[in-house]
C-alpha cells in the first residue's frame, strides 16, 4: 500500500478526534471501497433482474458467472501479482521508473493468455450459449486486469480518483442492464454480463490512464524485465497461491457434496454455503481497516529506522533500541488489532444470528454462520502475520503457513465432505483457519526472538544471481539494455513519475 501512509499520516497530524475519524473513514474508503462498489454492481443488477421477474436458471447463470470469475481470478492472479509487487518495490527503492508501465503490459499479457487457456478448456464441452460463454470469460479477464492494475494504483496516490472510475464503473453497468433489459432481445443472463463487461472494461481503461499518467509511457520500456523475479522469488508465488487455495478451497470442496447445485450444465456451485460465508468475511473489514492504518502509520516507521540503521552504519546501541522498538510496536499493534477486531466479531455474531434468522435461513445455517466467523476472525489474523513475514522478507516461514493453511484446508474440507456431512461445514474451514494462525504465530514470534540472526546471518554472504530459462529468455531479449534490479545503484535511474 505504498503512498497511502502518506496520505494517512497527514491525516492523524491534527490529532483530533475528527482528525481520527477522517484518517479512519479515509482507509475504510481505501480497503472496503472498492470492494463495496464491486458487490453493490451485483447486487443492483440482481435487483433489476427481480424488478423484471427474471428468476430461476437465468439469475443463476448470472450469479454464478460473476462467482466463478471473482474466484477463479483471484486463484491465477495471486502468485504473479506476488511476484509483480516485489519487481514494482524494487523499482520504486530505486528510482527506476522507466519499465514500470512496460511491466503493467507484459504481466497483462500473460495473465490474459493463461486465463484465456483456462477459460478455453472449463467451457469447451460445456452446453451454455457461445456468446454467454464469451461474456463470462471476458468479465473474467477483466478482473484478472484489475487485479494485476491494483498493484500499481497503491503507488498513484490518487484514491479520490480510483473511487470515482469504481463508481463510473457501477453506475454504467446497472444504467445499461436496465437499457438492456428493456429495450434489446438479449438473453438475461448476457444482458447483466455484458452491461457488467462494459462497467468493468471502463474501470480498467480509467485505472490505466491513471497509471500512465502517473508513471509516463516509456515507448522503449521493456515489457518482460520482470520475469527473472519468478526464479529469484518463487517461494513468494508458490506462498501467494497456495495461500489463496487455501481460501477458496472450502467452498470448492462443498460444491462436490450434497450441497452443490449444478446451474446451466456449466457452473457447479453451492448458493447457501457461499452466501453465509460471504456475510462471514464482511465482518473483518474493521481489520484490514485498522491494518493498514498501523502499518502505514507506526509500525512502517519503526521498520524503516531499523534497516536505515543497519544499512546506514548505525551502531550497535542504535540497531538495538531500533530492533526493541520495532518489536514492541509489533505485538502492541497486533494485540490491539486483535482486540479491536474481536468486538466487531461479536457484535457480527449478535446482529447476524437475528438478521439470518429473520431471513429465512435455518437454524444450521445460522450455526454455520457463527462458526465461520471465527473461521474469518482466525484468517483474517493470518492474513496479518502474513503480511508482517513478507515484509521481513522471511520467505521460507511465509511458504510454511501458506502450506499449512492449504493442505490443513484440503484434509480437513475432504474428511468433511465424505465423513462428516453438512454438519462439518463450516467448522472444518473454522478448524483449518485456528491452526494456521497458531503456526502463523509460532514462526513470528520465532523470527521476533531471533531477528537480529536471521536479518544479519541468515542472508547469504555473496549475491548468487539467477540462470533458469526466464532469465536467460529475458537476456535474450534486451541484451545489455536488462537492468538487474536487485544489484543496480539507486542513482542510475532515468526518469521519475
Amino acid at each position: 500500500m505504498a503512498g497511502v501512509g502518506f496520505e494517512l499520516k497527514k491525516l492523524f497530524t491534527a490529532r483530533t478526534a475528527a482528525g481520527h475519524i477522517k484518517a479512519y473513514s479515509y482507509s475504510a474508503i481505501i480497503t472496503a471501497g472498492p470492494f463495496a462498489l464491486m458487490t453493490s454492481m451485483v447486487l443492483a443488477v440482481q435487483s433489476l433482474f427481480a424488478y423484471y421477474g427474471i428468476e430461476g436458471e437465468a439469475s443463476q447463470v448470472f450469479v454464478a458467472s460473476v462467482v466463478y470469475a471473482f474466484v477463479f481470478s483471484q486463484i491465477l492472479s495471486a502468485g504473479f501479482i506476488m511476484v509483480l509487487t516485489r519487481y514494482l518495490a524494487d523499482s520504486l527503492s530505486l528510482g527506476r521508473f522507466e519499465n514500470v508501465t512496460a511491466s503493467l503490459f507484459g504481466m497483462g499479457a500473460i495473465i490474459t493468455v493463461l486465463g484465456a487457456v483456462a477459460a478455453g478448456i472449463f467451457f469447451w464441452d460445456k452446453p451454455l450459449p457461445l456468446l454467454t460463454k464469451w461474456l463470462g470469460y471476458l468479465f473474467f479477464a477483466e478482473l484478472l486486469l484489475a487485479w494485476t492494475e491494483s498493484v500499481y494504483l497503491s503507488a498513484v496516490k490518487r484514491y479520490s480518483r480510483l473511487l470515482i472510475s469504481y463508481l463510473a464503473g457501477v453506475l454504467v453497468s446497472v444504467f445499461l442492464v436496465w437499457i438492456f433489459l428493456s429495450q434489446t432481445s438479449l438473453q438475461p443472463e448476457q444482458s447483466g454480463l455484458l452491461a457488467m463487461d462494459i462497467g468493468m472494461g471502463l474501470i480498467n481503461l480509467l485505472f490505466l490512464l491513471h497509471i500512465t499518467s502517473y508513471f509516463g509511457l516509456n515507448k522503449g520500456g521493456q515489457n518482460f524485465a520482470f520475469l527473472p523475479y519468478f526464479e529469484r522469488h518463487w517461494r513468494l508465488f508458490l506462498t501467494a497461491t497456495c495461500y489463496m487455495l487455501g481460501l477458496f478451497l472450502p467452498n470448492i470442496i462443498i460444491w462436490q457434496g450434497d450441497w452443490g447445485v449444478m446451474v446451466g450444465g456449466t457452473y457447479l456451485y453451492s448458493p447457501i454455503y457461499d452466501v453465509v460465508t460471504f456475510y462471514a468475511f464482511l465482518s473483518i473489514l474493521p481489520l484490514m481497516t485498522m491494518f493498514v492504518v498501523t502499518v502505514e502509520t507506526n509500525f512502517y516507521e519503526r521498520y524503516a529506522h531499523y534497516f536505515a540503521y543497519i544499512t546506514q552504519k548505525g551502531n550497535f546501541r542504535e540497531i538495538d533500541d531500533a530492533r526493541k522498538d520495532l518489536l514492541h510496536t509489533l505485538w502492541f499493534e497486533l494485540r490491539h488489532i486483535t482486540e479491536f477486531q474481536l468486538v466487531f466479531t461479536l457484535v457480527a455474531l449478535a446482529v447476524g444470528n437475528y438478521l439470518l434468522s429473520w431471513s429465512g435461513i435455518t437454524y444450521n445455517q445460522v450455526n454455520m454462520y457463527n462458526v465461520l466467523l471465527f473461521g474469518a476472525f482466525f484468517t483474517g489474523l493470518l492474513q496479518l502475520v502474513y503480511i508482517l513475514l513478507v515484509y521481513f522478507d522471511y520467505q521460507k516461514s511465509v511458504q510454511s503457513l501458506s502450506a499449512v493453511f492449504f493442505l490443513s484446508n484440503l484434509l480437513l474440507g475432504l474428511w468433511g465432505l465424505y465423513y462428516g456431512g453438512s454438519y462439518s461445514y463450516g467448522f472444518t474451514f473454522f478448524l483449518a483457519a485456528a491452526l494456521s494462525f497458531i503456526w502463523a504465530f509460532v514462526k513470528l514470534n520465532h523470527f521476533a526472538q531471533r531477528i537480529n540472526y536471521l536479518v544479519f546471518c541468515s542472508q547469504p554472504v555473496f549475491y548468487r544471481s539467477t540462470s533458469g530459462i526466464l532469465t536467460r529468455f529475458t537476456l535474450w531479449l534486451y541484451g545489455d539494455k536488462y537492468v538487474n534490479l536487485e544489484t543496480a545503484r539507486s542513482d542510475n535511474h532515468e526518469n521519475k513519475p
